[in-house]
């Protein structure tokens, strides 16, 4: 941010908002209330950017301090880390419901402590670059609503979904979708090797991740507040803020059901695909590699057919310039030579046998390659 931020610490323990101060002190600008009254007054004689909120305080809480704070147009946009020595699933869902930013677990690191205000702070400050571009962006979008019909809108949505083929593009169809029904929305797309999560303003929310994998493995559906999530096998979507209307929620539930099922479908074509795409790589190397191996091993077998025809030609030379010291008769040369040219042609049909075996090997590598081309 441009300016030195104000930081509101809300505690009813003093030493708590020493150690604060001291940790804080030479980055941001500081202020301290040591109730949840002593916050809200603070509050309205000065905004501060950002409020570290004690859950466990005497009277007024500090759940309840910071649903009052967001119940007031003046204040609603502040804010607020919830700061606590619980952390339970419990404690994490009612600090979101009451509408926290973030949540830092007591004893906490001053290196945690750092980097969740300045995540805090950047995301705020993008909220607020936003803010100022939102009007016209809201006024197109709805004289857009009202010509276009909302089950239109899945359809389009769906018919898109089948163009794209990464994850990224995915997450942006939906939030396109949902920005057309006025719906602010986070996305968590199980994949490997890790879960991935977007949002629909691209500002960083840590506690609305941890809330989203929470989600995973309960009910399809679970409203809590004015907040909706649905999930597949897949996927989650979360809805920050439903419409005021009952009959707008129910319109928003139905088309939301149908768009989540068509992304979990389309996640699951394209994990499928990619594992085929993988597969298809494994056995195209594979094959490579043997019609290699079979063509040094095609290589080996004629040399070793001319060496050995090399061989048993200078052994039979050999042998008939032999015949004259052995005094052997006629009859008995004849039969030398018949069984030594019968060993030379049994050697050749040896190898054009392995010959013909490489190149049925060689066939079926073709139409493997061929196959896999189609």
């Amino acid at each position: 941010m441009s300016h030195k931020a104000l930081i509101l610490c809300v505690d009813d323990e003093p030493v708590n908002l020493v150690i604060l101060e001291e940790l804080l002190q030479d980055k941001y600008d500081l202020t301290l209330a040591r109730s949840g009254e002593e916050c809200l007054q603070q509050v309205e004689l000065q905004k501060p950017d950002l409020i570290l909120l004690d859950v466990n305080m005497p009277d007024l809480d500090g759940l309840e301090t910071c649903e009052r704070l967001k119940s007031d147009g003046e204040t609603a946009e502040i804010p607020i880390i919830f700061v606590s020595a619980l952390a339970s699933q419990e404690e994490l869902m009612a600090g979101y419901e009451a509408g926290g930013d973030d949540y830092i677990t007591k004893p906490f690191s001053e290196e945690i402590l750092r980097k969740k205000i300045e995540i805090v702070l950047a995301s705020q400050e993008r909220k607020q670059e936003l803010r100022k571009i939102s009007d016209q962006a809201v006024e197109a979008l709805m004289n857009n609503l009202s010509t276009t019909d909302e089950l239109g809108m899945v359809v389009k949505f769906l018919h898109q979904c089948q163009t794209v083929n990464t994850l990224d593009e995915l997450a942006s169809n939906v939030f396109d979708c949902l920005r057309e029904f006025e719906l602010d929305s986070s996305l968590l797309i199980l994949d490997e090797p890790e879960n991935r999560v977007w949002f629909s303003d691209d500002i960083d929310r840590p506690m609305e991740s941890q809330i989203l994998e929470s989600l995973r493995g309960q009910d399809r559906v679970v409203n809590f507040g004015t907040r909706l999530a649905m999930s597949t096998d897949h996927a989650t979507i979360l809805v920050r803020s439903l419409p005021s209307t009952p009959e707008k929620i129910d319109s928003v539930r139905e088309h939301l059901a149908i768009l989540i099922e068509g992304l979990d479908t389309r996640i699951r074509a394209m994990q499928t695909q990619m594992l085929l795409d993988e597969r298809r790589d494994v056995l195209a190397r594979v094959l490579a590699a043997t019609r290699e191996n079979l063509g040094n091993l095609d290589q080996t077998y004629k040399q070793q057919q001319a060496r050995s025809a090399q061989l048993l030609s200078a052994m039979g030379k050999a042998l008939e310039k032999s015949l004259d010291r052995l005094d052997l008769s006629a009859r008995q040369e004849a039969a030398l030579k018949k069984i030594i040219e019968s060993t030379a042609e049994q050697t050749d049909a040896v190898y054009d046998q392995g010959l013909k075996i490489g190149e049925q090997f060689q066939g079926i590598i073709d139409e493997l390659s061929s196959a896999l081309d189609e």
